[in-house]
């Protein structure tokens, strides 16, 4: 019977020793994808930003219209207003605006997932029928 309960508590002790390394590697592992996030979240800005200056350069180079310039410009500031959003705001205010957002406004979200994913699908199978045609 005293065997058992050394046992037992050495089995506990390294129950608790699991548990511990675990907690440990889930954090590192938290704190490395957060940094990977935000890393993904700074080139997207950069490359928004990066967009918008080329879409107003092409514009000007093109000897583009003044009303295609201002379609350009528009365009430009929407890339710049996202670029903006995403610096400014974090992962958590990003998800409570998406969830703001799908709640007050159902079926419109509905109809862009239903939008993207079509155009999703005929992006993925027409990669296939270039593969079939090979």
């Amino acid at each position: 019977m005293f065997g058992n309960g050394k046992k037992t508590h050495e089995f506990q002790d390294r129950a608790e020793e699991i548990a511990n390394d675990a907690s440990h590697s889930l954090r590192d592992l938290g704190r490395n994808a957060r940094g990977t996030a935000d890393d993904v979240k700074k080139d997207a800005v950069r490359l928004l930003n990066n967009a918008a200056d080329m879409i107003r350069r092409e514009a000007r180079e093109a000897g583009a219209s003044r009303d295609i310039r201002g379609g350009a410009d528009d365009v430009a500031r929407g890339l710049e207003r996202a670029a903006h959003y995403l610096r400014r705001h974090s992962y958590e205010d990003m998800g409570e605006d998406m969830t703001t957002t799908v709640k007050s406004n159902p079926w419109r979200t509905m109809a862009i997932i239903f939008v993207a994913g079509i155009i999703l699908g005929m992006m993925l199978r027409g990669d296939s029928r270039d593969d079939r045609d090979r």
